[in-house]
């Protein structure tokens, strides 16, 4: 499995373009800052992975399009079987177009075998000495419109970790893992001792930092990034904090409303997110 190592003085970051187009190990000043990938030939076991054409959950796999009821295929084998999961970008594998020391471009071309629209997909990213960047965009191959999502999905090690997310509202997740309804959030909720949160938080009124004793990492989403996907399961020793431009299952409207929903690309139309991970020493 080929991979592609990214440095700028402190920082190193590892691209699998094969394993989902991921990255394996992000590193700063000899921190981990994303679990590092336990070298399993799974994309569940990355440091951090894309999500593209749509993020977190199609409820059952099920959506409608304009020919009609579409099922596409479910998540991955060794995750959840019920609902389609996280898009086609983590299972497939991307090609490299271009690497240099401090920057790589990989890109995705799909023929709508799958997913009921062909796409391409790309990923730009550029490390610094304080962190990286990185850009995410899909193109519409399809001579009909698709709806489209992105977003990104890093782990982080929980280990004395602090999360700093400013958010006014939640869509609480169900039994079944799909959104149940919006809440208001009161205050701010106790990320690591309640369990199992698995929601999609609203609202966020600034970029969000994930904090440990020795460095503290800031996160700068795209304003096309409304929404913050917290997954912190009990008993783990890895938590998610995902900027995504929807909440799960918004390809079925479960909202009624158009802020919530993915973005519909008409053909030729393209979509593009970034987000700055920017590192300090704590204190």
């Amino acid at each position: 499995m080929q991979l592609l190592e990214l440095i700028s003085g402190q920082t190193k970051l590892v691209l699998s373009p094969w394993l989902g187009g991921g990255i394996t190990a992000f590193q700063w000043n000899g921190h981990d800052v994303f679990r590092p990938h336990s070298g399993e030939n799974d994309p569940l076991a990355l440091s951090s992975f894309p999500m593209v054409p749509f993020c977190n959950r199609i409820a059952h796999g099920r959506l409608s399009t304009a020919s009609g009821a579409k099922t596409i295929a479910l998540s991955h084998k060794n995750a959840e079987r019920q609902h389609a999961l996280h898009g086609l970008g983590w299972i497939s594998p991307w090609a490299a177009k271009v690497h240099s020391q401090e920057r790589a471009i990989l890109s995705l071309r799909h023929d709508g075998a799958i997913w009921p629209w062909a796409f391409e997909a790309e990923q730009e990213i550029c490390v610094r000495d304080d962190g990286y960047s990185h850009k995410l965009s899909v193109t519409n191959l399809a001579d009909t419109p698709m709806p489209a999502g992105l977003g990104l999905h890093p782990y982080f090690p929980k280990a004395k970790a602090g999360l700093q997310l400013d958010v006014s509202g939640f869509w609480e997740t169900g039994p079944d893992r799909l959104p149940t309804g919006h809440s208001a959030v009161s205050q701010q909720p106790d990320w690591f001792a309640t369990p199992d949160i698995d929601n999609c938080y609203t609202g966020q009124r600034d970029d969000f930092q994930v904090s440990w004793p020795t460095h503290s990492l800031t996160v700068r989403p795209s304003t096309n990034l409304p929404f913050t996907h917290v997954y912190c399961p009990t008993g783990e020793d890895f938590f998610c904090v995902e900027p995504v431009s929807h909440i799960p299952n918004a390809i079925n409207n479960i909202a009624g409303d158009s802020d919530t929903s993915m973005h519909m690309l008409q053909p030729g139309q393209s979509m593009e997110i970034d987000c700055d991970f920017i590192l300090a020493e704590a204190g």
